[in-house]
């Protein structure tokens, strides 16, 4: 019964760990600085703004004659954020 108990917390721990690192890899793979990923504008960015670049995209908008960066949500394309040159 022992034995049983540990290959199964083993099991859970391994998909855990197999979880997390596929949003990891779908995260980096966004090609996003660090200081990009800080999508509440905090000034820092938190292991959560990480994974949660894997549903965050990127394009380009103009507002009020600027051409800014927009940052949306893959769910809904609603925007996350958007930064504009100063």
């Amino acid at each position: 019964m022992k034995r049983a108990i540990t290959i199964f917390i083993t099991l859970v721990c391994v998909m855990v760990v197999a979880y997390l690192a596929f949003f990891a890899v779908l995260s980096l793979r966004q090609g996003y600085s660090w200081q990009e990923m800080d999508w509440h504008q905090r000034g820092t960015t938190s292991i959560s703004d990480f994974f949660g670049a894997s549903d965050i995209g990127k394009r380009e908008v103009v507002q009020d004659g600027r051409k800014c960066t927009e940052y949306f949500a893959y769910k809904d394309g609603l925007p996350v954020k958007t930064v504009c040159p100063k």
